[in-house]
């Protein structure tokens, strides 16, 4: 889930996207009048937007992850069911504003045009994000591929608590959590997947999944189910291998 700092962010985009709007006047609104006028429509429509695509396109996006689905098809999915909405709520809007009713040729116009700024908005985050994200496959050490550094330890396994004996089998993400999995148990952390996985230089590993990092030493079996591959490891545990992800894994040897 997003952290306030996301949502701050992202609603200042909006703001942002809102005002360019304005000033471009697209799809006919540049005739609405002056600037301020094209503000007045633009500026709480874009918020509305947001608003309205946000949930829908978490929980697509949440789907596909659970359902191992390529997560452009999510996006592409959500973009066309909330645009459904706002296209209505848009009309309602534009007939106070400008009279006539549209009939079903200029519902389904303003529909394509909702969509279309949708998916422009929603690739811009999703551009946003990927590149917040570290990258996961330059971090996989050469040197050894085993858990435990030599010497300098990873940042991250300072977080670790008392009983934890140093060696790190997998990362899950859970809500705002991650959850670090050991040979002897596992324990929540408060951060997000891609700031842990920033702060383990020193261990061999992989992203294998959105919600999973894999330690390539904890790695005991490659578990093919169907077009589904799994990674059992060294404590029990079974890690997804998201579809995406299966080259980056084949070329570091991983499915030999």
């Amino acid at each position: 889930m997003p952290t306030t700092r996301d949502l701050v962010i992202e609603l200042a985009v909006m703001v942002a996207i809102g005002v360019a709007l304005a000033a471009l006047g697209p799809f006919g609104s540049f005739a609405m009048g002056s600037f301020a006028d094209r503000l007045a429509y633009w500026l709480p429509t874009s918020l509305l937007g947001y608003a309205m695509f946000r949930p829908v396109m978490a929980v697509a996006r949440s789907q596909a992850e659970r359902l191992d689905l390529p997560d452009s098809g999510a996006v592409l999915a959500g973009v066309a069911v909330a645009a459904a909405p706002l296209t209505l709520v848009v009309l309602w809007w534009n007939g106070n504003g400008f009279g006539a009713r549209p009939d079903f040729a200029d519902w389904f116009q303003l529909y394509l045009q909702v969509a279309l700024i949708g998916a422009l908005v929603t690739l811009t985050f999703v551009l946003i994000e990927n590149r917040a994200k570290p990258d996961a496959q330059a971090g996989v050490s050469a040197a050894s591929h085993a858990i435990e550094p030599a010497d300098a330890q990873p940042i991250f396994l300072a977080r670790l608590p008392a009983w934890w004996n140093g060696q790190l089998t997998a990362l899950e993400m859970e809500d705002h959590y991650v959850r670090a999995h050991g040979p002897e148990g596992s324990t929540l952390i408060l951060m997000r997947l891609r700031d842990a996985q920033g702060e383990l230089d020193g261990i061999d590993g992989l992203q294998v999944h959105r919600s999973w990092w894999v330690a390539r030493a904890a790695v005991e079996q490659v578990v093919r189910d169907g077009r589904k591959l799994k990674l059992r490891l060294n404590n029990g545990l079974e890690a997804p291998v998201a579809r995406d992800r299966v080259g980056a894994l084949r070329a570091a040897g991983w499915l030999d």
